[in-house]
């Protein structure tokens, strides 16, 4: 860990107080001193002239947990002020995990969070089973970015319960023996435990978090209580709203008598999402007055996502479409050609309610490129377009006969699914039943950039539309989500702290556009977005950007649940 003195700045300290002119002093990575004024000792110095001194924020909603063995620059996230992210989210972790297990957990993963299966295979060196190890590992690397673990659900009942896990409920001793180990994972550091209620693997089965009942649920929540971590993160039934209503009450009710909090990814605003916005709010102010409660995470960004037909599970809650997304190119071929098959397509189409894929609101879906030449009129247009030429034609056969006609090699992007509703969004950053989140980095990267959420939050809704204080901002990115997480020693510019920074000109933060690059693992592409605009992002004392080039540090690491201000 590092030196630094940042001289010059007005320190914005994460707590909502406001703004003061303030110098920073840190030492082996703490700040131990704020105040005017101070006088160089021989460490080596920041200008902050000019600028604000906020603490380094905090992502709440990643999956950088395979990334960062590759990339641990975590490229860009040091480049929009982030200096910790969460990760271990929607059941999914890298740890606990036996051997024999390490090709299942690649497999979900790489579906679900649309990554290179070789990046897995090739690049994470899997040399622990227990969350000690994985840490550990993790830790003798470092990263640019802090890590806070939360263990995933499903990780940890396939180390329970090895294959069965995919099939039913724990038994009582089983129960036991996963709360013991996740007992062990939070012994370990580890944050809290994550579960989905949603999501199915690559084959159309649930994952295994799925099969787990009420009282296995109990069990962990009581372990998390009893090893004093408080947070639980899932994914509730994103396509109906009874479903998801009562996946929250649940999360609700199995951790009644805890001080366990849920939170949710994700409340969106607009689209079909606008009219159950109240009730959600509304559901998640009553769990919080009655216990530690539940809250939703709310994105500034609008739903735009790129789609591939060859790697997108888009198509995961309609099991035909789906095998047809995964299959090979050949195999998409015949299968468009096939009239059973198509006729197939269509019952499942109509019978299958709201999915990713934006069937049923196809004025959603742009043509970004095509293959046939004779084809190029209809890029840049919306799905609409075809429709009005084929009034006759059930929308599933207008959309199979438009990729067949391009051999399969279609670019197509969702645009505005929610999330639109700029006006709404300001006012759940507003709400205090809610938190910043959902960001999502590090997953889906030929899809989206999840990276610079908050550089669009600071710029559009306090720079340019002045919904609210540079002071509140920085609250719900820095403290705010450092006490849900139970991050107690970051999130706050103050003596005792870690040394997680970030200095910026308000003015100068911008959202640049994402741009496609071919760098990952087996040159698979990413999304990637251009820097902030932040004049510094320092990570335990070391500045890991400046001016928007990335540094060497790799002062990161997987954060200990336990930790707490250090006194001086």
């Amino acid at each position: 860990m590092a030196d630094l003195l940042v001289r010059g700045g007005s320190v914005v300290d994460g707590t909502g107080a406001p703004m003061r002119r303030a110098d920073v002093r840190v030492r082996d990575g703490v700040i131990v001193e704020v105040g005017s004024d101070l006088r160089p000792d021989g460490e080596p110095q920041l200008d902050a002239g000019g600028a604000t001194v906020a603490p380094g924020f905090i992502d709440t909603h990643t999956h950088f947990d395979p990334v960062l063995w590759w990339d641990p620059s975590a490229d860009p996230m040091a480049l929009h002020g982030v200096t910790t992210v969460v990760q271990g989210n929607c059941s999914l972790s890298l740890a606990p995990l036996h051997a024999s297990d390490r090709a299942a957990v690649s497999d979900v993963f790489c579906f679900i969070e649309d990554l290179p299966l070789v990046a897995f295979q090739e690049h994470i060196p899997w040399t622990w089973t227990t969350w000690q190890e994985y840490r550990s590992a993790f830790n003798a690397r470092g990263a640019a970015v802090n890590v806070v673990g939360l263990v995933g659900h499903s990780a940890l009942r396939l180390y329970v319960m090895g294959p069965e896990a995919l099939e039913r409920a724990a038994t009582a001793d089983e129960c036991a023996a996963l709360a013991a180990a996740l007992a062990d994972c939070l012994a370990a550091g580890a944050h809290g435990m994550s579960t989905s209620f949603a999501d199915r693997d690559r084959h159309g089965r649930k994952v295994p978090s799925r099969l787990a009942d009420d009282d296995e649920f109990v069990a962990l929540t009581h372990a998390l209580h009893a090893g004093g971590r408080h947070v639980l993160q899932f994914v509730p039934e994103p396509r109906k709203f009874e479903a998801k209503v009562e996946d929250i009450e649940r999360v609700h009710r199995v951790c009644a008598g805890t001080d366990v909090r849920g939170t949710w990814v994700q409340l969106a605003t607009g689209g079909m999402s606008a009219e159950h916005v109240p009730f959600y709010l509304e559901q998640a102010g009553r769990t919080q007055r009655e216990g530690a409660g539940v809250f939703p995470q709310v994105s500034p960004r609008r739903f735009d996502v790129r789609i591939d037909l060859d790697r997108t599970m888009g198509f995961a809650s309609m099991p035909l479409w789906n095998r047809w997304a995964q299959s090979d190119r050949p195999a998409k071929i015949a299968s468009l050609s096939d009239p059973d098959w198509r006729a197939r397509a269509r019952e499942e189409w109509d019978a299958t309610g709201m999915t990713t894929f934006p069937k049923g609101r196809m004025h959603k879906l742009r043509i970004v490129a095509v293959s046939n030449p004779a084809l190029k009129k209809y890029e840049g247009a919306y799905f609409p377009t075809l429709q009005d030429e084929h009034p006759d034609q059930h929308e599933c056969d207008v959309f199979a006969d438009f990729v067949l006609a391009n051999g399969c090699d279609i670019g197509l992007a969702t645009v505005g699914l929610a999330n639109e509703d700029v006006d709404g969004l300001a006012e759940l950053f507003r709400d205090a039943r809610t938190i910043v989140g959902a960001s999502d980095a590090g997953a889906h990267l030929n899809s989206l950039c999840g990276a610079g959420d908050t550089s669009l939050l600071l710029q559009r809704h306090v720079n340019e539309r002045r919904d609210f204080s540079l002071e509140h901002a920085v609250h719900i990115l820095t403290q705010r989500p450092a006490r849900m997480f139970g991050v107690h020693d970051r999130g706050v510019v103050a003596a005792g702290f870690a040394a997680d920074l970030v200095v910026f000109e308000l003015d100068r933060i911008t959202w640049p556009d994402d741009y496609l690059v071919n760098d990952t693992p087996g040159g698979a592409p990413r999304l990637r977005r251009p820097w902030g605009g932040y004049r510094a992002t320092v990570v335990n004392g070391a500045p890991t950007q400046l001016d928007g080039v990335a540094q060497t540090a790799m002062t990161g690491r997987m954060l200990d649940g336990a930790a707490r201000p250090r006194p001086l």
